[in-house]
């Protein structure tokens, strides 16, 4: 429930800003809790690499910690108990390519002057058709997030962007865990029903939904930024492509160092 573009004409990495999670679980279907703009953000930027995230919560929280801090220590986990897992990209800032990827994404191609296919932006996340829609037309990234803003109550806050070029940025970096996404769901989140579009989003600070605040307050619901598609196939092919990243990245840090 998130949307990411990778601009690489323009050279730039954008995201949205909403935590959510589904209610499904709970007894209602179609209802979705979220919030926007809370402090923490899914996308962080270390010297020549930019990390997107998207998945459970814990997950990317774990993942942000190790991204700031010594890459020599072993990552993260990718799964939590075996079924939650994470899904993330990394962009290489000089080179203005992709490194790693995984899960569903779309992309908009273009023919180059020996024949060969080259990716223009890549799309992915909850909202990807409408982003990914939107380029074509106004070949900005972060308009093309607006857009998918319209579209899908997935997608939503202000839109948090690393621009190659310029090396402007607008992320968020007050707060480092989920729990205070959590804490920003219980003061300002929404519930959302889906299944009536034009229905009005309800505070999650009303009485009627007051057992779900207990349940978030009590860390029994955590927030999340699911990508909307299908579950991601970390299988040894991809944990593989995950570490040979990883080692680029410390072997381009290291001699950086010399």
């Amino acid at each position: 429930m998130t949307t990411t573009v990778y601009d690489r004409v323009n050279k730039l990495v954008a995201t949205d800003s909403r935590w959510s999670r589904a209610l499904d679980e709970l007894g209602y279907i179609g209802h979705v809790a979220f919030v926007d703009d809370t402090g923490f953000g899914k996308m962080s930027v270390r010297d020549d690499h930019v990390l997107t995230l998207a998945g459970n919560g814990l997950l990317i929280q774990h993942w942000k910690q190790w991204w700031s801090g010594d890459l020599n220590e072993p990552r993260p986990p990718i799964l939590l108990n075996g079924e939650e897992a994470i899904t993330l990209h990394i962009v290489k800032i000089s080179t203005n390519a992709i490194i790693f990827d995984i899960g569903e994404m779309l992309a908009a191609h273009f023919i180059d002057d020996d024949g060969s296919t080259k990716i223009n932006a890549v799309f992915a996340g909850s909202g990807a058709p409408h982003a990914g829609g939107n380029w074509q037309k106004s070949g900005c990234a972060r308009t093309a997030i607006e857009a998918a803003k319209v579209f899908d109550i997935r997608t939503g806050g202000e839109v948090r962007y690393v621009d190659f070029t310029s090396g402007k940025t607008n992320l968020e970096l007050d707060k480092h865990l989920i729990s205070d996404v959590a804490d920003a769901l219980l003061q300002k989140g929404m519930i959302m029903d889906t299944n009536n579009p034009l229905s009005q989003p309800v505070p999650i600070t009303e009485q009627e939904v007051a057992h779900i605040r207990q349940l978030i307050a009590n860390g029994d619901i955590t927030p999340c930024a699911p990508t909307g598609g299908k579950p991601v196939n970390w299988n040894a092919k991809a944990i593989q492509r995950l570490d040979d990243a990883i080692d680029s990245i410390r072997r381009d840090e290291a001699s950086c160092v010399k």
